[in-house]
């Protein structure tokens, strides 16, 4: 992800943003000098001394513009740091050093700049607020978490509607894993923007049950995840995780609707359910994990659900089956790696040496260094795992099943 190093007429602009830095740098760099050039003159007793100082910062200053439009990161820096030194009167070089500190990770420098900042008289309030909202973003990089609410909370205490605080907010009370205050500040957000944001916040809802769930609070847990649906229709990992929570408290059946609305409405994550069925046939009795998986439509199934099916399969002695459903599966998605290995395990098993040497060579043939199971729709990312919220960009229900 791209470091913003300066706010312009509220567009962040980042290193990554080469052709928008250069018009942008270009611009700040005339008005800058303009705007000094209007600046009344000093006293003669200050001498040629303080206009060679200002002429020498001015350079200083614009060297560093042109070492950030070339992304030499190092060496603005070093020029900006002279620019300030020659002269302290311009925040912009404060502001844009400080970004660019944050930028390398030199977080206590970056602060110490915001701080010197905030502190200056008689500074204009949407630059001190700037500031401080810049303070936020320096402590949340450096993981200081707390500092940086802080700092956020205290731009919303001077501008409510500051929506960049309140998705600042919202993205580190998730990292904190303090759901109800981002419920909350989340709603806040909506409510200023119009945006309809009932499919995060029933994440937010879904993940605080859990977090009650495994504290023992099950009441609570329940409550929230009922919540969570009731927010949003459609949010799959409520109706999963609620049907989780229904079963620990034996309500089998209830359970069982749950987790039969939850295929309905995405049958793209069937193989979720089909796992939890498996794991908990013991206790839902094996006639009524059976009917379950008959309702499902192979013709329509995902590879990912046919490999679920062949597994539950393969572990009641099916094999012939089993071998079908991986069958299917390999025919919809030849990159399917876990089908062509269990393929290839049922055959080994079995004593088909032919049809399990096959099975290998065609799983080597397909083996490209990575087997990931999940993709982001969103930005690409690709995981093992399945996240509701992608570790890249943070988006919520982004990630389903990889196809080739």
């Amino acid at each position: 992800m791209d470091q913003t190093l300066m706010v312009v007429a509220g567009q962040a602009i980042s290193l990554g943003m080469a052709a928008a830095v250069a018009a942008v740098l270009i611009g700040l760099a005339l008005g800058w000098l303009l705007g000094r050039g209007r600046k009344p003159l000093a006293p003669v007793a200050a001498g040629k001394g303080l206009k060679a100082s200002r002429a020498a910062s001015d350079d200083a200053f614009l060297r560093g513009l042109s070492h950030m439009m070339a992304d030499h990161t190092d060496q603005a820096i070093e020029e900006f740091t002279k620019a300030v030194n020659l002269n302290t009167d311009t925040v912009e070089t404060y502001v844009v050093l400080g970004n660019l500190f944050r930028q390398k990770g030199q977080i206590e420098r970056a602060v110490r700049i915001r701080q010197t900042i905030i502190a200056r008289a008689n500074l204009d309030p949407a630059v001190q607020l700037q500031a401080r909202f810049d303070l936020g973003l320096d402590y949340r990089k450096g993981g200081l978490f707390n500092r940086a609410v802080e700092a956020f909370q205290e731009v919303l205490s001077r501008d409510p509607g500051h929506q960049d605080a309140l998705r600042q907010l919202v993205g580190l009370y998730e990292e904190m894993r303090d759901w109800a205050s981002a419920y909350e500040t989340m709603r806040r957000l909506s409510k200023l923007t119009g945006e309809d944001n009932r499919l995060v916040l029933a994440h937010h809802k879904t993940e605080l049950g859990k977090d009650l769930q495994a504290a023992g609070k099950l009441d609570a847990a329940e409550q929230a995840m009922s919540q969570a649906i009731s927010v949003h229709k459609k949010c799959l990992d409520a109706y999963l995780h609620l049907g989780d929570l229904e079963l620990a408290r034996g309500r089998n059946r209830k359970a069982i609707n749950l987790w039969r609305k939850a295929v309905q409405m995405a049958p793209v994550y069937a193989h979720l359910v089909i796992s939890r069925l498996d794991m908990a046939e013991e206790t839902l009795g094996r006639k009524v994990v059976a009917d379950f998986l008959a309702g499902v439509d192979l013709d329509q199934a995902e590879p990912a659900t046919l490999l679920a099916l062949a597994k539950s399969r393969q572990r009641h002695g099916e094999h012939k089956q089993a071998l079908q459903l991986l069958e299917a599966a390999i025919v919809k998605e030849p990159g399917c790696l876990e089908a062509h290995q269990l393929r290839g395990d049922i055959l080994l098993a079995a004593g088909d040496n032919d049809a399990c040497l096959k099975a290998y060579v065609e799983l080597l043939a397909q083996v490209q260094g990575y087997g990931a199971q999940y993709q982001c729709g969103q930005c690409g990312f690709v995981s093992h795992q399945l996240a509701w919220k992608c570790p890249r960009c943070h988006g919520w229900d982004t990630m389903t099943p990889r196809h080739s």
